[in-house]
């Protein structure tokens, strides 16, 4: 099931459906709910799975109310555990999130699906949202109950868990976008117009094309890697498109003139070469088909290698992440020099 598999399913109130579903990248699950009323940990940890899901490119369901197993690190729904209504309050936690997640999170829905006898699933979806509202901040957590009012936060999901930018993640992103505007004392306006009027324009916009046709935004293994789908087996026409779209990008050896966008290209190639480096480690099933429709991360690892598998699945998901996050940054350079139309 993808993402609006399960939101159907919730939305008919078919929660047995979601039964043998693993956590990923789209949607973490829950036992319990949030008890704002119990502590800061509570109210930081729902802002900070909101804002995780904010910063993806698909979006994400925080749900409530269900009991899952571990299996080889394999986080799995095991149980539908509805939680009692009278901890539920959608009105404060709405209000919470509004209060501490920044830019406000869009076409937000918190639902109540009800089981019997005042028990029942709560489900907040979290829509995709639009790539230049990203990223979304949250206070940095301290413990206290009062929030941070000088440090910041941004929570992303790495495959099924939620983790924080480091320091020089932070700084990378916030140096590509201060070459792009200017300095925080710079006058915002004759920047950008001394980037409209670069010389850079028409030979970038010819490099900016080629780019396009390589990997246009409706291809379908693009879609595939932006549907966060778990990456133990992928299918063999995904690891081609991968492997041509890179030797597409290495043989066009032709630099950006702009350096905004020069660092956000060797970036985004930089993460499409660890994606093809992680996809060449899979396998092709011994008992498969031939040729081969599919290559996988072993099952049996689950079994034989439990850490292996996991750091296996995890250094996957952390490749196919980070290549669409440098993608996301590369596309809205391109946006903002106008070499998109």
């Amino acid at each position: 099931m993808n993402i609006d598999d399960v939101r159907k399913a919730l939305s008919a109130g078919d929660l047995e459906a979601l039964i043998g579903l693993e956590e990923c990248g789209w949607m973490d699950v829950k036992s319990g709910p949030y008890m704002l009323d119990r502590g800061a940990h509570h109210k930081e940890e729902l802002v900070k799975d909101v804002a995780a899901f904010a910063n993806t490119s698909t979006g994400g369901l925080l749900i409530i109310g269900f009991k899952t197993r571990t299996a080889n690190a394999v986080e799995t729904i095991s149980e539908v555990t509805p939680v009692p209504r009278a901890l539920v309050n959608t009105d404060t936690y709405r209000k919470l999130i509004d209060e501490r997640v920044f830019p406000q999170v869009q076409d937000l829905e918190l639902t109540w699906i009800d089981r019997s006898e005042g028990k029942g699933v709560l489900s907040i979806d979290i829509p995709a949202q639009p790539a230049a509202a990203r990223p979304f901040l949250i206070p940095a957590p301290t413990g206290k109950d009062e929030k941070s009012v000088s440090g910041l936060a941004v929570p992303v999901r790495r495959g099924d868990r939620t983790v924080f930018w480091s320091g020089p993640e932070a700084h990378r992103r916030l140096s590509a976008g201060w070459m792009a505007i200017g300095s925080p004392s710079a006058d915002d306006s004759s920047t950008l117009g001394a980037l409209e009027k670069s010389p850079a324009a028409v030979p970038d916009r010819a490099k900016a094309q080629r780019i396009l046709v390589a990997m246009p935004f409706d291809a379908p293994w693009l879609r595939f890697m932006q549907s966060q789908s778990p990456m133990r087996r992928v299918r063999v026409e995904v690891t081609q498109a991968v492997d041509k779209a890179l030797d597409d990008l290495l043989f066009d050896d032709v630099d950006f003139l702009d350096h905004e966008l020069g660092c956000a290209h060797s970036a985004f190639k930089e993460s499409l070469g660890r994606l093809h480096t992680e996809l060449e480690g899979m396998f092709t099933p011994e008992d498969g088909p031939n040729p081969p429709v599919y290559v996988e991360v072993p099952p049996e690892w689950k079994r034989t290698d439990p850490e292996g598998y996991k750091q296996t699945m995890a250094a996957l998901s952390g490749a196919r992440d980070d290549f669409l996050e440098a993608r996301t940054e590369l596309m809205n350079a391109l946006n903002r020099k106008g070499l998109l139309t």
